[in-house]
């Protein structure tokens, strides 16, 4: 018998087989109300997260990643790959027509979870409709107690009791380990839109039940702190499976800092919480710390512009994965930064499109590495000017500021030709605002949470 053709046949098939076994694993870590200013390796103060500091350092650190304002329009943004013009329609609302990261990711062959906050539609179904095979979840239906004595989080359709002390982020974070553990032999995507760190400012179970009573900044501090903690169990148990190095690890905030958080700063830079405001950095600016051991790339600083539409092509790139199709998808895929490509040429910009609670009104910018134009021609260096006190006049501007006028105006005049698109989509017209920005502009009024107040009940199975 010759067996060259089957060696031959082998060794042709060999690459997809490999790839097949080599798909990393992906775990999406998206902090609830934690802006750039909340990671010390970013210099922020008065804060210390050693784990995020260290998975940084042997990682990649971005410094010019931009979220939504405020937490519905991130998550539609983040799990979509598209731009909130296109299809935010609401808040607390994630259209049933879109196709998220879940499905991109199921579809590929990996084992999809979601654990942490839903606040995208009161139904039990939505989970699975949205691509994620299990789930943990806080606010799927009613909003209950989201830390200590957490209330009723809902479980892969069960309703767990509560009620007994559990402190919220435990529970879902250690559901989240447990299906790690029980897929660890094959590929797996897991969203965890986490409960820490937004209001209400309260203790932690390792705050010191013996020091004096703090204010919101203090809280915060303990809020991050076990937040950096719970990172801290994440690469543990990954490392405890054998998993570490063939996972993708990213860490982000899923907006700006709760406007009632002041003393902080940046550098020199004070940084004070602006949650809700897209006129200043201190609205949507946030850390993003990825680590892939396997991937290669580690030890760097980046200012590669990102914005949250650029993770479903990302995880697309990485798993091998379709986009969805039929739709645009805005985002730029950074994959090749996590391997280490040198052909990789990271975007020119980002952009923000922002209307608030609902629809209708809007502001937005394009930003490059240094500078960032709104709507009305306001150019800022956010660099040198994080709260956007003062735009750089025309006249006087330096060349390079020049040079990205001419081409972030660009990149806004594309964008409003699309409008229409989107406004058809959600039937909502945009009215886009050129108001000058400042972080003590007056913005769209922002969604009213009330944190820890219990709601109703959810319904137990009988």
């Amino acid at each position: 018998m010759n067996l060259r053709p089957v060696v031959f046949c082998l060794l042709l098939a060999c690459p997809f087989v490999c790839f097949a076994a080599k798909r990393p694993n992906v775990i999406l870590m998206m902090a609830d109300d934690l802006g750039y200013e909340t990671l010390s390796a970013n210099g922020g103060t008065p804060y210390k997260t050693p784990n995020l500091d260290k998975l940084a350092a042997n990682g990649l650190r971005f410094t010019n990643c931009v979220s939504q304002p405020v937490c519905t329009p991130t998550r539609v943004k983040i799990m979509t790959g598209r731009y909130n013009f296109r299809n935010y329609k609401t808040f607390g609302i994630l259209d049933p027509r879109e196709k998220t990261f879940g499905h991109v990711m199921r579809d590929a062959g990996y084992k999809t979870c979601i654990v942490g906050k839903w606040q995208l539609g009161q139904d039990r179904k939505l989970p699975g409709h949205f691509g994620f095979d299990e789930y943990c979840l806080w606010w799927l239906e009613n909003k209950s107690t989201r830390y200590g004595n957490v209330g009723e989080l809902i479980q892969n359709g069960k309703v767990l009791p509560g009620g007994k002390g559990e402190y919220g982020p435990d529970v879902v974070s250690g559901f989240m380990f447990d299906f790690i553990s029980r897929n660890k032999e094959e590929p797996f995507f897991c969203y965890y839109p986490m409960i820490l760190t937004h209001s209400p400012f309260v203790p932690t179970p390792d705050t010191d039940k013996n020091a004096p009573k703090g204010n919101n900044l203090d809280l915060m501090v303990d809020m991050v702190a076990y937040t950096d903690k719970i990172v801290g169990r994440v690469i543990a148990h990954l490392d405890n499976l054998g998993l570490r190095k063939n996972t993708v690890i990213l860490y982000t905030g899923d907006n700006g800092t709760h406007r009632g958080i002041v003393g902080a700063k940046v550098g020199e830079h004070d940084w004070p919480g602006a949650k809700g405001s897209n006129m200043s950095e201190m609205g949507m600016r946030v850390p993003l710390v990825v680590n892939y051991p396997a991937g290669g790339a580690s030890g760097r600083v980046l200012d590669d512009p990102i914005d949250f539409s650029d993770m479903l092509p990302t995880f697309a790139e990485l798993g091998g994965a379709n986009l969805p199709k039929g739709v645009t998808i805005d985002g730029h895929s950074f994959a090749g930064r996590l391997m280490g490509r040198k052909d990789y040429k990271p975007r020119d910009w980002a952009y923000v499109s922002y209307y608030g609670k609902g629809r209708g009104t809007a502001t937005h910018f394009a930003r490059d590495t240094r500078y960032k134009l709104y709507e009305g021609g306001y150019l800022y260096d956010f660099h040198k000017d994080p709260a956007h006190a003062k735009p750089i006049d025309p006249d006087t501007a330096a060349p390079d500021a020049r040079t990205a006028r001419k081409k972030l105006s660009f990149v806004l005049e594309q964008m409003k030709a699309q409008f229409a698109e989107g406004d058809e989509y959600t039937g909502v017209a945009t009215k886009l605002l050129d108001a000058k920005p400042g972080f003590t502009a007056t913005q769209p009024k922002k969604p009213k949470d009330k944190g820890g107040k219990k709601g109703r009940k959810n319904k137990l199975e009988k």
